[in-house]
């Protein structure tokens, strides 16, 4: 009866006290969860297990270590030297951001020099008064002298087609005659602008003549210098020295309002102005006479110049049954210039010309409504719109193709 009274803790096995121990064990986890230290109530560790001790690491044999060999030596870089104190120095946590402390970087290689468009050098030089190469030196006296401004330059040099055709070469001397149906189309304002584009584009000369009696002086419009008669060019023979606007457009004058222009005069100049001029443009506008005739039978393109609306295209037509009767040959490769002085004949203009006029849509031209030219200004590259030199130039194309051009009449 004694041994069934005794019980106490002599009596539990071992796996009743390691039953109760990870009771008490996941009593004070539970204690720990809800913020009490279970070593308040007397139950965990008072003190911490110790950690197991690290492995000693194997003693290294005494001299020199075998060199290791990296399995890929393209991702190894190259050691470099250090001394002894700089080498015991310990790495620093987090890099270090001050300016000073950084290390010396490399100089970044110069780049290579990049190949500066055309367009670059011309707008350049807009700048600065640099020399131009031969092969760009119409573009940049375009810019220089006012024909085209940088903000317009890029798009005549994109159209390359306008730009390669001023410049095609001519094997001959030519003459283009400048006609209108009736006075103040801006038959003059369109050969002057023409003469500058092609002045400005090209590497040879062009010369404006006027043969009409009693207009106003070319050269005191155009600010030359002097002036020249077109009666002073034919006797002038081989010392014939023609103003010239700031363009360095040529400009001959015609007769004065009591002097009639002969044939003769107009025969003498074509034959002193060709010797050093390339284009010979002759300003006829809506003259009648001797002299406007005789530049009409011997020109080998004529550009007809009209308005728009009824009393322009009739008058248009006019021009051409006249250049047809003088001119046959030159008829075959007319350019028709149909200048508008408001938009809203400008939105017109164009198909009653193509319509009215049975020719081919390319061999007409519209000059837009200009500011400059409809406040009575004679022409200036400066002071005209884009749209006005853009016009101009596109006729100075169809001129310096000439008989490479299209034709007017459809075939």
């Amino acid at each position: 009866m004694a041994d069934d009274d005794h019980d106490g803790p002599d009596d539990e096995t071992p796996d009743t006290l390691g039953r109760s121990r990870r009771d008490a064990e996941g009593a004070a986890a539970d204690l720990a969860r809800m913020g009490i230290d279970p070593r308040s109530l007397g139950l965990g560790d008072a003190v911490p297990p110790p950690r197991p001790p690290a492995p000693e690491a194997p003693d290294e044999p005494e001299g020199p270590r075998a060199p290791v060999v990296p399995i890929r030596p393209d991702l190894v870089r190259e050691s470099q030297p250090q001394d002894d104190a700089a080498s015991a120095a310990p790495a620093p946590a987090r890099p270090t951001f001050s300016v000073d402390a950084r290390a010396e970087q490399p100089a970044a290689p110069s780049a290579a020099p990049r190949t500066v468009s055309s367009i670059e050098q011309l707008l350049a030089r807009t700048q600065v008064a640099a020399p131009a190469p031969h092969r760009s030196r119409g573009l940049v006296r375009s810019v220089t002298k006012g024909l085209v401004t940088p903000d317009a330059a890029e798009a005549v040099q994109g159209d390359r087609e306008v730009v390669e055709a001023i410049r095609h070469r001519q094997v001959d001397r030519r003459v283009v005659t400048f006609l209108s149906g009736k006075g103040g189309t801006g038959c003059t304002a369109v050969a002057v602008g023409v003469g500058t584009s092609l002045m400005a584009m090209r590497d040879d000369r062009t010369v404006v003549a006027d043969v009409q009696q009693g207009s106003v002086p070319l050269g005191a419009l155009h600010g030359a210098d002097t002036l020249l008669t077109l009666a002073a060019a034919a006797g002038a023979g081989e010392a014939l020295a023609v103003p010239q606007a700031p363009s360095g457009l040529g400009l001959v004058d015609g007769g004065s309002w009591d002097a009639e222009v002969s044939r003769r005069e107009v025969v003498g100049a074509l034959d002193a102005l060709g010797a050093d001029h390339t284009f010979v443009l002759f300003d006829a506008g809506d003259d009648a006479g001797a002299g406007a005739h005789a530049a009409l039978a011997r020109a080998d393109q004529v550009v007809v110049v009209g308005g728009p609306g009824m009393t322009g295209v009739t008058a248009l037509a006019q021009a051409v049954d006249r250049v047809r009767d003088v001119n046959p040959t030159a008829a075959s490769r007319l350019v028709h210039v149909v200048v508008c002085p408001q938009d809203e004949s400008f939105r017109q203009a164009h198909r009653e010309v193509v319509a009215q006029l049975a020719v081919r849509p390319e061999a007409v031209v519209l000059v837009p409504p200009d500011a400059h030219l409809g406040g009575g200004h004679p022409f200036d590259p400066a002071k005209v719109g884009p749209a006005t030199r853009e016009a101009y130039l596109r006729v100075a194309a169809a001129v310096a193709l000439g008989a490479h051009g299209p034709s007017g009449r459809p075939s």
